[in-house]
């Protein structure tokens, strides 16, 4: 993981939620959900908006705290994961920045 300032870089393995939809998302590794507990202002849900950069797309969209698991999920939406071909199982790179 890479960071500076307001942005944080990790990789991450893509997993698929058994809910209506087919949610995709990652889990944030330990060192990037540490700094992400400093990172923007999370809303009365503790979610933090953020700017994602994954390949060469960009999204806004919100980190969601996992307290069972003591990370961040970041949800993956469908046009996202159509324009970068991205699927469950896929290591991908993604670069978080605060969303202002």
């Amino acid at each position: 993981m890479s960071e500076s300032g307001q942005t944080i870089r990790f990789e991450a393995e893509v997993v698929r939620f058994d809910a209506p939809g087919g949610w995709h998302g990652v889990f944030l590794d330990e060192e990037a959900a540490a700094r992400a507990r400093f990172f923007g202002h999370p809303n009365a849900l503790g979610a933090i908006a953020v700017q994602v950069q994954i390949g060469t797309s960009t999204a806004k969209t919100s980190l969601f705290p996992d307290r069972k698991r003591a990370t961040y999920l970041l949800p993956l939406k469908a046009q996202l994961r159509r324009r970068e071909s991205i699927a469950e199982g896929c290591m991908i790179s993604v670069l978080l920045t605060v969303d202002s």
